[in-house]
Order: structure tokens, then C-alpha cells, then sequence
């Protein structure tokens, strides 16, 4: 949202209501409640029926597949926790682009292009964290021995910002 915002884009995202005044603080400008608004129809509505030129999903696949429809001509979807179901989006009226997010994956590659391409990522990052124009949502900093009750706690999603873990 952060990075969206200081591109100058309008954002929506989705999220509980007790959390849309934190998620308007980090720069959306729309907040819609997943639990008790339907995201497309909001969306829709938002947007005066044109769509969205980009969706980030971090939810899952059956979510993924449902943001499909809130994507304007041309528009592009980025996925992390599960892809949509492609081969059912594939339209030459309505053509869309598809990008999964794994950048640990860059570690696992021998493609040191783009290692050093996500150093320079993580590089670029920092700074604007050092200059206070991104601010790395740190809620919590824990000791080695705390990771397993930090990541139970990580499951339960009632985090709204990241945990440290300190070594």
C-alpha cells in the first residue's frame, strides 16, 4: 500500500473493519470489509463499473479467482498464496497478465541476474525505510526462543504488523 501510494495510485483494499483506519493510514484510499462486503461489488462500485488495472492477492486461489473479475482490460494480477485459474481467464476480449510473487525462489535459482536484481530490490527498500518514506510495520521484536509462539501467533491473524526475530 505504501509503495502504491507514493506511486500516486488510488488503492482498495480489503480488510476487517476494525483494521480500515490503520489500512487507511498506510495510504488506501478504500477500505472494504471481507466479512461483510462482497469485494467485487464494491469494487465495481468504486470504480464505476471500469475495474481495477492491478490486484494483489495474498488471500489464496478461490479469492484469486474472484479478483479476476474486478481486473479492467489489460489488467494484471500478481499472486502469492495460490494462482487463479488461468485457463479458465484466458480471453482474447478481456486479456489479462499473470504474475506470481516468489522471490525466494530467486536464492534457490544458479541465476545470479536476478539475485542480484532482488539485492537491489532489498537494497533500494532499505533506503527508503533509512529515509522514513516506508515504514516496515515492525509490531514486535522477539528473542530465537519465542519464533514457534510468534508463528502460532502469526497464524491466528491477529497481527497487523511483522515480528522480528532477533539472533
Amino acid at each position: 500500500m505504501q509503495l502504491a501510494k507514493q506511486a500516486g495510485l488510488t488503492v482498495i483494499t480489503t480488510v476487517s473493519k476494525k483494521n480500515h483506519e490503520y489500512v487507511k493510514s498506510l495510504g488506501a484510499d478504500y477500505a472494504i470489509d471481507y466479512k461483510e462486503e462482497d469485494f467485487l461489488k464494491e469494487t465495481l462500485a468504486i470504480t464505476n463499473g471500469l475495474a481495477v488495472h492491478a490486484v494483489l492477492d495474498t488471500v489464496g486461489r478461490e479469492n484469486a479467482n474472484k479478483s479476476l473479475e474486478a481486473l479492467a482490460f489489460n489488467g494484471q494480477i500478481a499472486f502469492i498464496a495460490g494462482p487463479p485459474d488461468v485457463n479458465s481467464a484466458i480471453s482474447f476480449a478481456h486479456p489479462l497478465s499473470f504474475h506470481q510473487v516468489a522471490l525466494g525462489s530467486a536464492h534457490q535459482s544458479a541465476n545470479r541476474h536476478e539475485q542480484a536484481a532482488l539485492k537491489k530490490m532489498s537494497d533500494n527498500m532499505l533506503e527508503l525505510v533509512k529515509e522514513g518514506k516506508l515504514d516496515p510495520l515492525v509490531e514486535k521484536t522477539i528473542s530465537l526462543d519465542e519464533v514457534l509462539q510468534a508463528l502460532a501467533q502469526l497464524a491466528s491473524r491477529t497481527m497487523t504488523g511483522k515480528i522480528i526475530a532477533v539472533l
